[in-house]
């Protein structure tokens, strides 16, 4: 709902957490955050946290904006693969481990160029009891990442050929990392300057990370989680709904204040128009008298058939033709009248119907004409509605209808 939205920074929120999370062990991890503001000078670093718990964190984000992870440490494998854009995740995950299942991993790729990509992935029970945590905690996780790829964007700001992160060394080329080192050990500190903004090499991930939030990344997709993108969705949604609220307030608040403003120029003009009406309700009358007699007689013409193209002048010739030289034609009606006209009632006709009398030596003569006549297309059905003849030296009198398809 109302997802064109999601891209404006008045719904995605002027503020965001980067999250660094590195697994010491499976149940155990490091915590670096920082929080980015958005300012009419740019973005800048509003808070750091170092060795931080996401209890504590939990407990800093009072204003509940969203958190960007990135996940490191152990557990989380990287390795740099040949890829083409069609390969699929289990093809993926076959090159990092052989025979691996992607219903016990999550796998991310980053693209490098040509056809190499980074994939990394992680265990799915390790992963879902922190996207777990974090979910009771209410901490507005809304994008997961594995190790230090989520940094794209930064690195297009710092521009230089290596970077330090909290445990790796990045070797960068064309503003990609094409080689992935680890440091052993947590770095010495390097400082680097983005856009006047000083970040430590230990803060750099997660600045990167949450700088997705007002950039977006283009060759990295966050990990794909049901849990999260839930999280996502509840977070944009509450924005738009608080958004979109205050907006059909403040419209109809306007709207009502210009109906107040002009509302006495509507009741004059109403006014006005009333009595026009009122001096002139005798023709409106007879206007609507009008109209009913127009449409009882487009009605009769449209079911007349009148207002179609109509062939009942070819079924009289063929009827015409058909007759033998031992029967006479008196009389031939087309739609007939279903009963004599009352000048009480409206007057009914028979559509798609033709009476004829007429007279005849003998009855099998009569007979033989209507099968010629049953055996033209447009006739449905004939039924006889009267035959009289006193005796064989005489002729008789017959009636009959003629039902047209």
């Amino acid at each position: 709902m109302l997802n064109f939205l999601d891209k404006y920074k008045l719904i995605k929120g002027q503020a965001a957490f980067g999250v660094e999370l590195v697994f010491n062990t499976k149940d155990t991890y490091t915590i670096i955050a920082l929080e980015l503001t958005s300012t009419k000078e740019g973005v800048e670093v509003s808070r750091r946290f170092i060795d931080i718990t996401l209890e504590e964190l939990a407990k800093k984000n009072t204003k509940n904006i969203p958190v960007y992870f990135s996940i490191g440490g152990k557990g989380v494998i990287h390795k740099k693969v040949k890829a083409e854009d069609t390969v699929k995740d289990q093809d993926l995950l076959n090159q990092v481990l052989p025979n691996a299942s992607m219903k016990d991993f999550y796998l991310q790729q980053s693209k490098i160029e040509g056809f190499e990509s980074w994939v990394s992935i992680i265990r799915k029970d390790v992963l879902d009891g922190l996207i777990e945590k974090v979910e009771k905690l209410n901490l507005f996780g809304v994008e997961m990442y594995l190790g230090p790829f989520a940094i794209e964007k930064t690195i297009q700001l710092i521009d230089k050929i290596s970077l330090s992160t909290t445990s790796h060394e990045l070797i960068i080329e064309n503003n990609n990392i094409i080689q992935l080192d680890s440091l052993g050990s947590v770095s010495n500190g390097e400082e680097y300057d983005i856009e006047g903004e000083i970040i430590n090499s230990h803060e750099l991930i997660a600045f990167g990370t949450v700088f997705n939030h007002f950039v977006s990344s283009t060759k990295i997709t966050p990990i794909s989680s049901a849990k999260v993108e839930e999280t996502k969705e509840e977070y944009l949604y509450k924005n738009k709904s608080l958004i979109v609220g205050f907006g059909i307030v403040a419209f109809f608040f306007v709207l009502v204040m210009t109906n107040m403003v002009i509302a006495g120029s509507y009741e004059k003009t109403h006014n006005k128009l009333q009595y026009q009406v009122n001096s002139k309700r005798e023709y409106v009358v007879e206007l609507t008298k009008l109209e009913e007699e127009l449409k009882t007689k487009e009605k009769f013409i449209q079911s007349s058939g009148v207002a179609r193209a109509s062939r009942i002048s070819y079924y009289t010739d063929q009827i015409g033709l058909s007759i033998p030289a031992s029967i006479q034609l008196n009389q031939l009606f087309i739609n007939p009248l279903t009963k004599k006209i009352n000048k009480a009632e409206d007057i009914n006709f028979n559509y798609n119907s033709i009476k004829i009398t007429g007279t005849v030596s003998r009855s099998i003569e009569l007979n033989n004409w209507i099968k010629t006549l049953k055996e033209y297309e447009w006739v449905s059905e004939i039924n006889i509605i009267s035959f009289i003849q006193d005796n064989i030296k005489t002729v008789g009198e017959f009636e009959i209808e003629v039902k047209m398809i």
